[in-house]
């Protein structure tokens, strides 16, 4: 299964929305999230700066399972800070 998501707001906005998202899935896919989800949170903490008010988050991961064995899984994550003004 695979599973996808985009977020931009303030750091720890972003890591709660992350933590909700996992409520919103089920499955193999939520198997492969929730097992991404603590080293997303820990990366979007490390994305900082005394002017970054905001950070952008995309993620997708895919993975596999055969018989509850999990047998192949892949993840791709972007976390850039925002600058500018926000309207």
């Amino acid at each position: 299964m695979s599973w996808n998501i985009t977020i931009i707001g303030k750091p720890e906005n972003v890591s709660t929305a992350l933590s909700a998202e996992s409520e919103k899935i089920s499955g193999q896919s939520k198997i492969e999230y929730d097992a991404a989800l603590p080293h997303l949170q820990a990366l979007v903490k490390e994305t900082f700066g005394d002017n970054t008010p905001l950070v952008k988050l995309e993620a997708s991961g895919h993975g596999m399972a055969t018989a509850d064995k999990q047998v192949m899984r892949q993840l791709s994550v972007s976390i850039q800070p925002i600058y500018g003004n926000i309207v």
